[in-house]
């Protein structure tokens, strides 16, 4: 007989809840890919040549070929992709957190031993 599965200790966030962690999430690796690509110059997607015709005059005639390559390409979306899962897993985390009441509860206690120490000085 299969043992009885355990219930989870994770808490079903609402839609609103996932839509927040994934935009989050897709925010982060976008400016990421956006940062990597346009500031810190990682994907550079053409390449220029200069290639001789004449051997004599080098310097003062040649044809430039632009060669499309995707230097950067892979580590740049991996990057990319590595910033939104953690983007979008810490913040899944942090709404679970909020959401369970035992967080509720200490969080008031706090509050409340705070205002008390405040209150009597």
């Amino acid at each position: 007989m299969a043992q009885p599965r355990r219930q989870s200790d994770r808490i079903d966030l609402s839609a609103a809840s996932e839509k927040l962690s994934l935009i989050a999430g897709l925010t982060a690796g976008l400016a990421y890919s956006i940062f990597a690509s346009f500031i810190a110059n990682a994907l550079t997607p053409v390449t220029g040549r200069l290639i001789e015709t004449d051997s004599f005059r080098r310097l003062a005639s040649g044809h430039y070929l632009e060669v499309f390559s995707l230097d950067g390409a892979v580590p740049t979306v991996v990057a990319s992709l590595l910033v939104f899962v953690l983007v979008w897993l810490s913040m899944r985390v942090i709404l679970e957190r909020w959401n369970r009441e035992d967080w509720v509860a200490s969080a008031q206690s706090i509050v409340a031993s705070q205002a008390d120490r405040y209150s009597h000085r």
